[in-house]
């Protein structure tokens, strides 16, 4: 495990990240040359979302989480496999070319929820960065501006069983997207449009409450699933490198306009690479590299740069974050200091058993041309 000195109090990570500048404005991401766009694999949540809130007791809400624990264990030893593999490829003579990279880019600054304000302070005005921070840190404040605009995601898998993982209200034309990553709607493993999960439901500010009977506190509500995009590249091969993310639009539960008035959302920035300074990195992990100390009901992060997984290997452009996070913490946003998502949680290494965490690092796909691709067909 690599632990680093931090350059700042962790406070001043929470400073940096409240401080994002506000902006009532969005922005589309700019339009796909045809037809060299990567395809996306688009699919419907048709399902009554009365009936889908209803569904998701406390619980099945509970099971869901449980599972989010044991479900990224079983990913990051794919993924892991994967990149091995890849490694391998980009280290053999005559090895498949990677993907053309279009270099597509797409960018939007992010929104903070209707009536919301910044406020700077000289102190954190002055801050240049922010801490490295890899061993997660709770949230102080998961329920007020801008954490707000993260949440847990629930769904069934085909089998009917409960699961969990993390996403993010982002920038959209409809003002009702959550981002997260492809392996928390869909499989990848080939079956299309009819393979994405069902009852995909997101709850922004999620938190645990152990005095309320429930068990947990998610005053927005349960925004259900209408449209699911993902790329092709991962509902088809399952792609851990270039194409583990997606998007899904929302229903507005009563009562409110919209899920970015609502909430917030974050901005992105697609198509700039996998190496950043200073991005704030969170989510729900039920578990942890040497952690003991997470349920999947809280709402954790980490702070430091992002790097480019291994830049000797052409074929492998992940995002590389020292974080301590893990199970459950998948889809996730990566964000830099002025709230724009770069990747999203993806997975961990696992040792040769495919079991054991090998270090506190956390990757996350490039958002590159596929991440272009499928924030162009929300817009659509």
């Amino acid at each position: 495990m690599r632990i680093r000195t931090p350059r700042r109090a962790a406070t001043a990570a929470l400073l940096a990240m409240a401080l994002i500048p506000a902006t009532l404005t969005t922005a589309t991401a700019a339009d796909i040359p045809a037809p060299d766009a990567p395809a996306v694999t688009v699919g419907v949540q048709s399902e009554d979302a009365k009936s889908v809130r209803d569904f998701w007791t406390p619980a099945r809400i509970k099971r869901a989480l449980a599972n989010s624990e044991k479900d990224d264990a079983a990913f990051a030893a794919k993924a892991t496999r994967a990149a091995r593999a890849a490694g391998a490829a980009g280290a053999a003579t005559g090895a498949a070319p990677q993907a053309a990279d279009l270099g597509l880019t797409a960018e939007a600054p992010r929104v903070l929820p209707a009536g919301s304000r910044s406020t700077m302070s000289t102190a954190a005005a002055e801050a240049e960065d922010v801490p490295e921070m890899p061993v997660a840190q709770k949230v102080p404040f998961p329920q007020n501006a801008p954490f707000v605009v993260s949440g847990k995601i629930i769904f069934t898998d085909k089998a009917g069983e409960e699961h969990g993982c993390s996403g993010a209200s982002i920038v959209s034309n409809s003002g009702n997207t959550v981002w997260t990553a492809g392996h928390c709607i869909h499989p990848g493993d080939g079956t299309g449009a009819d393979g994405f999960y069902d009852k995909i439901t997101f709850m922004p500010g999620f938190r645990k409450n152990d005095s309320v009977p429930d068990g947990y506190d998610a005053p927005w509500g349960k925004w259900v699933a209408t449209k699911k995009v993902a790329p092709t590249q991962w509902t088809a091969d399952g792609d851990v490198e270039d194409a583990d993310m997606a998007a899904f639009e929302v229903t507005v539960p009563a009562g409110y306009t919209s899920l970015s008035a609502a909430v917030g959302a974050v901005g992105y920035r697609f198509g700039a690479g996998s190496d950043f300074s200073d991005v704030i990195d969170s989510g729900f992990p039920g578990e942890g590299y040497h952690r003991t100390d997470m349920d999947a009901f809280t709402h954790f992060y980490c702070t430091g740069n992002a790097e480019d997984a291994f830049d000797l290997n052409p074929l492998d452009d992940r995002v590389k974050v020292d974080c301590d996070m893990g199970k459950g913490a998948s889809g996730g946003p990566i964000l830099t200091t002025d709230g724009q998502l770069v990747s999203a949680n993806s997975h961990y290494e696992a040792e040769e058993d495919g079991v054991t965490r090998k270090n506190d690092d956390l990757f996350g796909s490039e958002h590159g041309d596929q991440a272009v691709a499928v924030i162009n067909e929300i817009n659509s």
